[in-house]
């Protein structure tokens, strides 16, 4: 695995020495890229069930730990705490968590590694927000086409021809000077994206992993893809634009010019950032504070003033906001590099919300990012879980003094060909003309059975004509003539009961035991009482009663 020939522990399993080489090479590129700084692991065994999704099946409880143990005393690690149980639920005065860490070796960075295929864990990763952890999850249709676009989109920047100047290189990293003076290596190996959700599937989703997305703005003008020089296009304050828009006001001027701080615009912008972003008051001021020269009181005058300039969106500040705009960025940055780099073949690195591109295709990207943001805006008022919509026509969300075509109104963008109300309004329409299909179909189809229906209806009346004629029988019962009676109309036909002929039915019962002929009567036919059950008893009890008084004699009952 290393050249430099560093033994390493001997595991006892397979997944113990794939534990090794793994956190081994994890050490020596952390070395080289990020001198000086601690790597964080967990030494709580609930922290890896279900992580094998992500990093395989060598990554364990006792595979981690395990190894961890045993490249403590290599020449790969200077330092090593080990976090005692409970310390995760403490932080420092700083707010930094207590988790177990280790201190990368100075020497380690001079260990070469040899050419390695990288092979990205996974694409797609949800990752709990209170702990960082991932989240592992079930495969469905949505979250298969996102992978395979990954899929696809690396695989392009994998053969492309992007080459990396400026900077100190050594190997596969490079050494870059920050705006603060201090230097930060990136991996230039690195060229795979995935995409982080927090939580759930409609937060985050930024691309992550690339590495042009380590650089600052300075060191990514210095990429060169296809032989060519780079053109960087973003969109200017993307999140509060879209505050703003949810709002239903258009945002005028700068966003970060805040009367009061105008010479701290860099401070101004970090603060209205962490506004969006933050979840309550306290956490903003308490990350503020550490921007700004004057502590906690700056930070609140900051605030107050940064409110103040924004009123018509404060009620998003400190309100978890970010979170949710960048899922609306992300999907504006997936429709953009789905159709400039898998459509048309262009290779566009992306940066969140900016978009870097050979310079011959800048008004090709400029395009793509005008439409694919008025595609993208009105949804912010959903996202954000408010009904206020914008009628005002919408500016250019670019830099560098571009003037693109504004965005049309909202009243004209209802009367274009591909707007909301005439897409649904088209569905309206197909579904009518299918219906009416189907009902034309169903009687050109009754059409073929009507002579069949003709004869049901003539049975049918030829049925009820019997049954009306039995109705009006005058049947005979002992020797009194009943009045006729209406027979019940069902499936049999009522006859003349004193005209039926005697049937001989054989004997089934145990009283027919000589052979004796049986006869069949004709069922009565039902009639009504003529008298009620209540008027029955009332007559029982009046009887009863001058009986009793001696008025009745025993005969006359």
């Amino acid at each position: 695995m290393v050249e430099a020939g560093v033994p390493l522990p001997d595991g006892r399993t397979k997944r113990d020495r794939q534990a090794l080489a793994s956190i081994a090479s994890g050490i020596i590129s952390s070395a080289r890229t990020k001198p000086g700084q601690w790597m964080s692991y967990s030494r709580s065994e609930s922290w890896y069930p279900g992580q094998e999704m992500y990093y395989g099946d060598a990554f364990g409880y006792s595979t981690v730990v395990g190894a961890m143990e045993r490249l403590t005393d290599s020449p790969l690690i200077e330092g090593h705490i080990k976090a005692r149980p409970g310390d995760h639920l403490r932080k420092t005065p700083t707010g930094v968590t207590l988790q177990s860490r280790i201190l990368p070796a100075v020497a380690a960075a001079k260990i070469v590694l040899p050419k390695m295929d990288k092979e990205l864990a996974q694409s797609i990763r949800l990752r709990r927000r209170e702990d960082k952890r991932l989240i592992p999850y079930k495969e469905t249709e949505a979250i298969y086409r996102m992978r395979s676009m990954l899929t696809r989109l690396n695989a392009h920047y994998a053969a492309a021809d992007i080459e990396f100047h400026g900077g100190r290189h050594d190997g596969d990293a490079a050494f870059f000077m920050s705006k603060k003076g201090h230097e930060y290596g990136v991996d230039l190996s690195s060229r795979a994206c995935h995409r982080v959700f927090n939580d759930v599937w409609t937060l985050g989703g930024r691309y992550y992993g690339a590495a042009w997305q380590a650089m600052d703005k300075d060191a990514r003008k210095q990429i060169v893809i296809g032989g060519e020089e780079v053109f960087e296009a973003d969109f200017a304050t993307l999140h509060p634009r879209l505050l703003y828009h949810a709002a239903g006001i258009r945002l005028e001027g700068d966003a970060y010019d805040i009367p009061g701080y105008r010479d701290q615009r860099d401070a101004c912008k970090r603060g209205v950032n962490i506004l969006i972003n933050a979840t309550a008051y306290p956490e903003a001021v308490h990350a503020l504070s550490e921007h700004v020269g004057g502590g906690y009181h700056e930070a609140v005058d900051m605030i107050e003033a940064i409110r103040e300039k924004h009123a018509p969106i404060a009620r998003f500040f400190h309100s978890d906001a970010g979170i949710r705009l960048q899922r609306v960025d992300s999907s504006i940055c997936t429709d953009i590099v789905n159709e400039l780099t898998l459509r048309q073949g262009v290779t566009c690195l992306s940066v969140h919300d900016s978009f870097i591109v050979p310079s011959s295709h800048k008004t090709t990207v400029i395009d793509a990012m005008e439409r694919h943001f008025n595609k993208h805006v009105d949804g912010v008022s959903r996202v954000l879980n408010s009904s206020v919509k914008t009628k005002e026509c919408r500016p250019s969300p670019l830099h560098k003094g571009f003037i693109l075509p504004s965005a049309r109104p909202a009243s004209c963008r209802a009367a274009s060909s591909d707007s909301e109300s005439n897409r649904n309004r088209r569905k309206i329409q197909s579904r009518t003309l299918k219906t009416v299909r189907v009902e034309e179909t169903y009687s050109v189809v009754t059409n073929r059975f009507s002579r069949i229906k003709t004869r049901a209806k003539a049975a049918a009346t030829i049925k009820a004509q019997s049954l009306s004629a039995a109705s009006s029988v005058v049947v005979e019962h002992g020797k009194r003539r009943r009045k006729p009676v209406e027979c019940i109309q069902t499936t049999h036909v009522c006859v003349d009961a004193a005209n039926v002929p005697e049937r001989p039915v054989e004997p089934v019962s145990d009283d027919c035991r000589h052979g004796a002929k049986m006869t069949e009567k004709p069922s009565a036919i039902w009639q009504p009482r003529k008298r009620t059950v209540p008027e029955l008893i009332r007559e029982a009890e009046r009887k009863r009663d001058a009986r009793r008084n001696g008025k009745l004699k025993s005969g006359q009952e």
